[in-house]
C-alpha cells in the first residue's frame, strides 16, 4: 500500500492506495510543517492522531502501520534541509515502508504535469513557483515570503484591498461594505496586522470579500456604482497576478525555450488560483503562457501521479 500526504502548516490530506491504483482510504490530521513544530509534536500525529483517523475510515481491514510499504509526503516546509528530519521521523513510525519527504512545490508540479513539462505555481495564503521539467525542479524564484514577496497570493491581495480602501483607490461605497461585512474598524486592522501573530492568514482571510463583491457585481449594467466597483476589484486582482507573473514566472521564460506553440504550459494550485481563475487567465494571455491547469487542491493528481495514471 502507498500512503500519499499533502501536508499545508494547518492541516494535511492522508490518502491510502493499493497497488492497482485503489483509493482505501482518506482523512485529515493537523498541519506538519517542520519549522514550526518539534520532533515530538510531529510523531505525536503520526502514531496518534493518523492511525485513529485511518480506523475510522478505512474501507478495508489495515494494519497500521505495519502494511504500509511506501510513503510519499509533501508538505510545506520541506525544504532540503529539512527532508533529513522529516524522513527519519516518517522512518521512525512506518517502519516496513521507503518513505520519501518532498516539498509541496514538488507536490504541486507531479499533481499538474505528471512527468510532463511545465511552470507548477501554487497559490495560496502564499505563492511560490517553479520551472519542472517532468521530473525535477530546474528553477525556483524566491518567494520570500508575505513581507517581501508572495505576489498573487491571498496575503497579497488582501494587503492590496486594504491599502485600496483607504487609500480611497476604490469606490467609498466599498469601504462600506468592508466595514460592515468584516465588523473591524481601522484601529482594529492595524492590530491584527502589525502586533498579532498569523498576520498573513488574516490578510488571506479577506479574500472572501473580494470573491463575493465581484459575484455580486458580476453582472451590474455598465456606467452604475456596482459596476464601478466590479471593475475596480478586478482590476487589482489582476494587477496582483501580472506582478506574480512579472517577478517570478518571467525567469523561466527567459531560461527555457517555449513549446511548438510559443506558450509555456503553466498549472496553478491553492484556493486563490481556483477561486479567481478568470483574472488569471485574463493575465496570462498577456505573457507567453498557457494554462493547462488549475487544482484547487494537489491529492487528485498526485493520486494519479503515484497510480502511474
Amino acid at each position: 500500500m502507498k500512503l500519499i500526504a499533502d501536508s499545508g502548516s494547518t492541516k494535511t490530506e492522508w490518502a491510502l492506495m493499493l497497488e492497482n491504483g485503489e483509493v482505501v482510504s482518506s482523512c485529515l490530521t493537523d498541519g506538519l510543517n517542520p519549522y514550526h513544530l518539534t520532533d515530538k509534536e510531529i510523531l505525536q500525529v503520526l502514531q496518534v492522531q493518523l492511525k485513529e483517523s485511518f480506523r475510522a475510515c478505512a474501507t478495508v481491514e489495515v494494519v497500521f502501520p505495519d502494511d504500509i510499504t511506501e510513503v510519499f509526503f509533501y508538505g510545506s516546509g520541506v525544504i532540503d534541509a529539512m527532508k533529513p528530519k522529516m524522513n527519519s521521523l516518517l522512518s521512525q513510525v512506518f517502519i516496513q515502508a521507503d518513505v520519501h519527504a518532498e516539498s509541496d512545490l514538488l507536490g504541486a508540479a507531479r499533481a499538474l504535469f505528471g512527468h510532463k513539462r511545465g511552470i507548477a505555481c501554487i497559490l495560496g495564503t502564499g505563492s511560490n513557483s517553479c520551472y519542472y521539467d517532468g521530473e525535477h525542479i530546474l528553477m525556483n524564484t524566491p518567494p520570500l515570503g508575505y513581507v517581501l514577496g508572495d505576489e498573487g497570493s491571498g496575503t497579497d491581495l488582501g494587503k492590496h484591498l486594504l491599502n485600496a480602501l483607504f487609500k480611497g483607490l476604490l469606490p467609498p461605497t466599498v469601504k462600506e461594505h468592508f466595514l460592515a461585512w468584516s465588523d473591524l474598524d481601522y484601529p482594529t486592522i492595524i492590530n491584527k496586522v502589525y502586533r498579532q501573530p498569523l498576520a498573513n492568514r488574516f490578510l488571506a482571510s479577506l479574500t472572501r470579500f473580494i470573491t463575493h463583491e465581484l459575484s455580486v457585481t458580476e453582472n451590474a449594467k455598465f456606467d452604475t456604482p456596482a459596476h464601478d466597483i466590479h471593475v475596480g476589484l478586478d482590476m487589482m486582482v489582476q494587477e496582483c497576478f501580472s506582478n506574480f507573473c512579472l517577478r517570478n514566472l518571467s525567469a523561466y521564460l527567459s531560461a527555457y525555450e517555449n513549446d511548438e506553440e510559443g506558450l509555456m504550459p503553466v498549472g496553478f494550485v491553492g484556493s486563490i488560483a481556483h477561486y479567481f481563475h478568470s483574472q488569471l487567465e485574463a493575465v496570462c494571455c498577456e505573457f507567453p503562457l498557457h494554462i493547462v491547469k488549475v487544482m484547487k487542491a494537489p491529492m487528485s493528481g498526485l493520486l494519479d501521479y503515484h497510480a502511474g495514471k
